[in-house]
């Protein structure tokens, strides 16, 4: 049975990671807490329930912001493409644009 200490820091991960809409936390808040849990696990020096809490808070937040990193990098993809695609002028344009331009030999 969990002593006294454990269950009340399992109550605390479970209210800190509910989300209300009011209460979302960016991707910065996230990363920053990650790494002091990181932080605080490499000291070594915590109990062992309070560790496996900590690394639990850790993984699901790793977990959400590698989801968000994947998101963003498609987005990317997406807007990338469809940049190429406006910039890129089609292959009649291009031949337009070769025959308009004049001959070396009318420059000088």
């Amino acid at each position: 049975m969990p002593g006294r200490s454990e269950a009340s820091l399992c109550y605390r991960f479970v209210a800190r990671t509910k989300q209300t809409p009011n209460s979302i936390s960016t991707f910065e808040q996230d990363f920053d807490r990650l790494a002091a849990l990181v932080d605080k696990l490499e000291q070594g020096n915590v109990p062992l329930g309070e560790m496996l809490a900590l690394y639990e808070e850790a993984a699901t937040l790793s977990t959400r912001l590698k989801t968000t990193l994947d998101e963003a990098e498609l987005k990317v993809e997406k807007l990338a493409a469809i940049h190429e695609e406006s910039v890129m002028p089609s292959t009649v344009d291009a031949d337009l644009e070769e025959n308009d331009l004049p001959d070396s030999e009318d420059l000088f």
